[in-house]
């Protein structure tokens, strides 16, 4: 099952099993003409070409970001099965195999020279981003849950079912998840208890790994089992839990300390660094997206009355900046029935309050 909502500035989508989220996917429009998203394909000029680094530094066209074209040894990019040299200043088409994260550039590969005189441009995006720009405005039961969904992806702790949770903590050198036994019910002995939390926490840990785009080095502290007959029950577990992960997952085994360690490929923006700040807060963005939301669930739920929404400044600044053009937007869905305001003057206003109500 598929979950899909175009909101003003912003589309969401959300790919479900068993009614509950798998896999998230967002496509905003600040997003057009700043941002490489994974799977797009680009003309690029080669800016530099960085031998010590071993890549090609490119210019996709975009405003604020570059690529990053790995070379080998010799100073060349592979090309189907041939090595090819580049120039500086020479254009290429190339795809985006990897999205910008941790402050690093998009990684691309090589799938066409002679581009020459061409400027930087996307040229194609991938199928699922054609879906999600051909998207309309879902049913508030649907906007709903996706709320909810993202709401419960950013969380720090993840409900295990049967009792439990994870803690996620994604780090610069590691994403780090511990199970918590919490207030799950036992059967009475220890030893099989410790085995079914294990593999269910192991199931929801790729669950959660996929939903939150979250990748490279993985350690899942499990609880500690006293039969070590039940370590290769429990790697069997892992293994089936990402199973279906369409990103590559590599395996490295459990320590003896109770701890598995995984790799999983880097290929989307983390969720929490796509819609939070570097300390960890919802984005100005993402709360002004919401702000717009919020504004038309009440325009549809009160018809003809005007709708006030106060919003923490910031928030306020980033919509009357016009990033994105979301005024005729919102007017096309509710009319023009809108008024953004200030909080009180020395009020503590939280940048993540949102009061959007009918006057």
């Amino acid at each position: 099952e598929v979950w899909r909502d175009a909101s003003v500035g912003e589309t969401r989508e959300a790919l479900v099993r068993g009614g509950r989220a798998i896999a998230l996917n967002i496509l905003r429009a600040s997003d057009e003409g700043r941002r490489a998203r994974w799977g797009e394909t680009y003309v690029a000029r080669v800016r530099e070409i960085d031998r010590r680094r071993r890549g090609a530094f490119l210019d996709l066209g975009l405003q604020e970001a570059s690529g990053f074209l790995p070379l080998g040894e010799d100073g060349r990019v592979r090309l189907g099965r041939e090595r090819a040299a580049l120039t500086e200043g020479g254009s290429i088409e190339v795809s985006v195999v990897r999205e910008a994260a941790r402050g690093k550039s998009a990684v691309v590969e090589l799938r066409a020279l002679g581009r020459d005189g061409q400027a930087p441009r996307r040229v194609a995006r991938p199928e699922c981003d054609e879906d999600l720009a051909q998207a309309r405005p879902a049913e508030g039961a649907v906007r709903a849950r996706l709320d909810a969904a993202i709401e419960d992806a950013l969380a720090r702790w993840a409900a295990i079912p049967g009792g439990g949770a994870l803690s996620i903590e994604p780090t610069a050198a590691l994403v780090a998840i511990d199970v918590d036994a919490g207030a799950r019910a036992g059967s009475g002995d220890a030893t099989q208890f410790a085995l079914d939390l294990n593999i269910a926490a192991a199931s929801e840990a790729a669950r959660q790994v996929r939903l939150r785009n979250l990748a490279g080095l993985i350690a899942i502290d499990f609880v500690s089992m006293r039969a070590k007959s039940h370590n290769a029950e429990l790697e069997q577990a892992v293994r089936a839990a990402f199973a279906n992960d369409p990103w590559s997952v590599q395996f490295g085994g459990l320590s003896r300390f109770g701890v598995y360690e995984l790799s999983r490929a880097q290929l989307r923006t983390p969720l929490h660094e796509f819609l939070c700040d570097p300390g960890g807060r919802l984005s100005v963005e993402t709360v002004a997206l919401m702000a717009l939301r919020a504004i038309e669930r009440e325009g549809a739920a009160q018809a003809g009355r005007q709708i006030a929404c106060t919003i923490a400044p910031e928030v306020k600044a980033w919509l009357h900046a016009g990033p994105i053009e979301w005024r005729s937007a919102l007017s096309d869905r509710i009319g023009m029935r809108w008024t953004l305001d200030a909080p009180p003057a020395g009020a503590n206003w939280p940048r993540e309050k949102i009061d959007a109500r009918a006057l």
